[in-house]
């Protein structure tokens, strides 16, 4: 799922509410432009795929009319087979043939059912790419180089493991390419080297076809989205969904460029932070994880997947597979935060982010259960908006009252008017009840006055969102009881029932009694938003729906505070005047005494 699609349509769905309580004030400004996009020269075609062969097969015969040539060596495994490796964090596993990648998992994430987090999907059908596989030109090349059988070779470095794979065809063609991890990372230092007689060419490194967690659990939430194009060009980053990539070449100041799901990221990082990466994009179907696995792809329809291959420059790249963990990624340097989506509105994005950063800090200074750390900010930032709600409350609650102590006087306008149908008649019945206001000192637009605070708070409310919503922290984090993952909906439904049932008696809190047709049918329809924002969170994450719980009951307290002392919101007659009119009253009763 697109986030910046799920971050309109829940400003969307407040925007209405706001518009419904104030039914004749003005609308929400437009959403800001999307951000611009550099155009892109069309791309090749697609890649035809490797052969992929059986682990523990012979290796090819080489052909007897491709004689070596004087001077160099053909280099090659005897046979198709596997490598693995493990740290603290990861554990991968490879074939020789190609040097491809088949499977890298996250020791520290897990799947519903327990099982190591995969984040190798698989796919059927032809021209599938693979992790690590070698891009060049002419395509039958790369096809050569990525079927081949390559010798392996495995040993120490300072701090880590290396692992170098090789392969050589006798007669000028050589590939060298290595991938050195660290004891306890995430990233991996990683070499290409292609030769032709000695001539380096512009090899790249792929990563595809496709990317994502393969956990069902999270394939099946509303709000889980797999397979995007996300690149670091000079400090700005663009994404493209899986489903409008763009194909081409993107070539500049390259920072980093990859794939990412909701949580996770696989990015190649050029050491030189420049050169070019090439995105291609085919349709093919993927592999199910059930286990009726064979029967399912068959009847599954194919989608438009991504491959990006990135030009490895001589000095090597880096390459991070793992969690869009925004402390982990910040300390590792290259701007790799910048992969962790807060919103694509720089000032949404501002205040989503702090409020994670605040998240954090209350989660690592108190309670180390991010249900309560949810609660505590939500207290902290309830106690800092304390003067902007109380104002707001206020002012609304005085204009209700104001315009409910005018009301027979404005219908009593109306009622002289009802029966003049024409332009004139109105006009006047206008000015009359504006020169009641205005003798009255009563603003009729007072309610805006008082809503303005309220949307205000709208960007904390977003900025939760976000931030609940792309935290991997938050990942199978549980919270008590049924609440054991605040990233998915609750399985009972209890919390967004439990909001829901907060918000109505906060609206019917904050209402007045009134008798205006008109004004009724507006409290109608704004005891009715309970409702609709209770559906809205049925499937949304439990911690953000925790969050707006624990504000309602915040904010029934307060409303209140306003209601106990509602009598002295609204002015009373001043003594002398009371006492003025008195006097006039005796004096007409004397005259008509004489």
């Amino acid at each position: 799922m697109d986030q910046g699609n799920t971050e309109k349509r829940l400003l969307l769905a407040f925007a209405l509410s706001l518009v419904v309580y104030v039914i004749w004030q003005a609308t929400l400004p437009p959403p800001p432009p999307p951000p611009q996009q550099i155009e892109q020269p069309a791309p090749a075609g697609p890649e035809p795929e490797a052969p992929r062969a059986d682990p523990g097969r012979a290796a090819a015969e080489p052909d007897p009319a491709a004689a070596e040539v004087p001077g160099y060596e053909a280099v090659a495994a005897a046979a198709i087979e596997e490598t693995r490796y493990e740290n603290g964090h990861v554990a991968v596993r490879f074939s020789n043939e190609g040097a491809r990648v088949l499977s890298w998992q996250l020791k520290d994430y897990t799947t519903k059912d327990g099982k190591q987090l995969e984040l190798v999907p698989e796919f059927s059908g032809n021209g599938a790419a693979f992790p690590l596989a070698v891009m060049v030109e002419p395509p039958e090349l790369a096809r050569e180089i990525n079927s081949a059988p390559h010798r392996v070779e495995r040993g120490r470095v300072d701090g880590g493991t290396q692992f170098r794979f090789r392969w050589a065809d006798g007669t000028g063609l050589e590939v060298d390419k290595s991938l050195t991890f660290r004891d306890g990372e995430y990233l991996v230092d990683v070499t290409l080297d292609v030769r032709d007689r000695g001539r380096r060419l512009p090899a790249r490194l792929a990563w595809g076809p496709g990317f994502g967690a393969q956990d069902a659990a999270a394939e099946n939430s509303t709000y889980y989205y797999s397979g995007q194009v996300v690149w670091n060009l000079g400090g700005q980053v663009t994404r493209e969904r899986k489903h409008k990539v763009d194909p081409g070449q993107r070539s500049g100041p390259l920072r980093w460029v990859g794939l990412e799901d909701q949580y996770f990221a696989a990015l190649v990082l050029p050491r030189e932070a420049t050169g070019s990466a090439t995105i291609e994009v085919e349709e093919l179907v993927r592999v199910p994880l059930a286990a009726d696995a064979a029967a399912e792809a068959s009847e599954a329809e194919p989608e438009k997947v991504a491959t990006v291959a990135v030009a490895v420059p001589a000095e090597g790249a880096q390459l991070y597979v793992g969690p869009k963990k925004y402390t982990l990624l910040r300390g590792l340097g290259h701007e790799l935060e910048k992969v962790v989506w807060f919103s694509s509105n720089g000032f949404l994005a501002a205040v989503s982010k702090f409020l994670f950063l605040c998240l954090l800090w209350v989660y690592d200074h108190t309670i180390a259960n991010y249900g309560m750390a949810i609660i505590l900010t939500t207290i902290v930032l309830r106690l800092l908006l304390f003067p902007l709600n109380q104002y707001s409350m206020v002012s609304i609650k005085k204009s209700q009252a104001q315009m409910q102590r005018l009301q027979p006087k404005v219908q009593a306008i109306k009622n002289r008017y009802k029966k003049s149908k024409d332009a004139e008649s109105r006009r006047k019945m206008n000015e009359e009840t504006m020169a009641l206001y205005k003798k009255e000192g009563v603003n009729p637009m007072g309610g805006l006055t008082g809503c303005l605070p309220m949307l205000m708070q709208f960007p904390i409310l977003i900025g939760f969102y976000n931030m609940l919503t792309v935290a991997v922290e938050l990942r199978g984090a549980p919270f008590f009881g049924w609440i054991q993952d605040l990233s998915e909906k609750d399985p009972f439904w209890i919390t967004p029932l439990l909001m829901g049932v907060t918000m109505f008696l906060q609206q019917k809190m904050a209402m007045t009694k009134v008798t205006d047709p008109t004004q009724l049918q507006q409290q109608r329809i704004m005891m009715f938003m309970p409702l609709f924002f209770t559906w809205i969170c049925i499937n949304m994450p439990s911690g953000l729906v925790l969050y707006w719980f624990v504000n309602n009951l915040l904010g029934i307290g307060q409303q209140w505070l306003v209601n106990k002392r509602a009598d002295q919101l609204v002015p009373q007659p001043e003594p002398e005047k009371a006492h003025g009119r008195r006097k006039r009253v005796r004096r007409s009763d004397a005259a008509g005494g004489s």
